[in-house]
């Protein structure tokens, strides 16, 4: 059977053998459905992006390690040759060279296109400053589900608030259309898993701006000092805001520069005018050996 089998099989390779090379006659190539110039190209191009890509994640996480650059915001833009592309704002010079140096000095970066502007309005760098970096990974999880939850809202859709967090306490900024849509936002973000407190900077459109000069400087200074013990990071310590002659004062004690900085902008923000910031950091004894 298997010799019968054996015989069929050579048979029939024999007639198409002789199908094939017969005068006159020719053998068909199968069609190939993309030419192997353009699988080659579009290799390169998936190579390319694929390079591009983590030259941009690196440079970015070489920008969340560096205390000083770590508050900001930056988009980067990377491209197969090395070129890394820096946009946003930083409120200083130095910052925006430091973030230069440190975009540079990432591995297989040629060229670094500085297209940071300096801005003394951007946010300020305390903050964050003594955040580690599983606290500022955090933070930024964080500050993306408070997002998704207003995203999720209909009645806050076309708003424009914008969200930062500091060790899970949120503030948000920005502008709403009606007070309603602004209580609305604080009342989600309060229940947002994970949010500790919330601090309110957010204006209403077209509602009138208090003027300094009506205001009373002992208002001024309750709000100010009342922020203050509102804030979680803060409320430990006994800070007070102070009305100094023609000035407000904050004054008391805390343990990290960080936490006076954030001290200060609190306070200047209640209050709506400048608050000079007596704070003093807490100074630590000298390691004994």
């Amino acid at each position: 059977m298997r010799r019968l089998l054996l015989l069929i099989v050579v048979v029939g390779l024999l007639v198409l053998a002789f199908m094939y090379l017969r005068p006159g006659a020719t053998a068909k190539v199968p069609d190939v459905p993309v030419a192997l110039g353009e699988v080659k190209e579009k290799l390169g191009e998936v190579g390319d992006k694929l390079k591009g890509t983590k030259l941009q994640g690196s440079v970015k996480a070489a920008l969340e390690l560096n205390r000083d650059l770590q508050p900001y915001d930056f988009d980067v833009d990377a491209d197969s040759n090395g070129v890394v592309t820096l946009k946003g704002e930083v409120p200083r010079e130095d910052l925006k060279t430091l973030a230069n140096q440190v975009a540079a000095a990432v591995p297989d970066v040629a060229r670094v296109d500085n297209q940071l502007r300096v801005n003394a309005q951007a946010a300020a760098p305390a903050p964050g400053g003594e955040r580690t970096v599983g606290e500022n990974f955090d933070d930024k999880a964080l500050v993306a589900k408070v997002n998704l939850a207003f995203s999720l809202n209909k009645d806050l859709k076309g708003t424009d608030i914008k969200v930062d967090a500091f060790k899970r306490d949120v503030t948000l900024s920005g502008q709403v259309a009606t007070p309603n849509q602004k209580q609305l936002a604080l009342g989600i973000a309060q229940q947002t898993t994970g949010v500790q407190g919330v601090t309110d900077r957010m204006s209403v459109s077209g509602a009138p701006a208090a003027s300094p000069a009506a205001a009373d400087p002992g208002a001024r200074a309750g709000a100010a000092q009342a922020a203050l013990r509102g804030n979680s990071s803060l409320s430990p310590y006994a800070l007070s805001v102070v009305v100094e002659g023609d000035r407000l004062v904050a004054r008391g004690q805390v343990k990290t520069a960080a936490e006076k900085d954030l001290a200060g902008l609190l306070a200047r923000d209640a209050a709506g005018v400048p608050v000079d910031n007596q704070i003093q950091i807490e100074s630590r004894p000298p390691a004994t050996l």
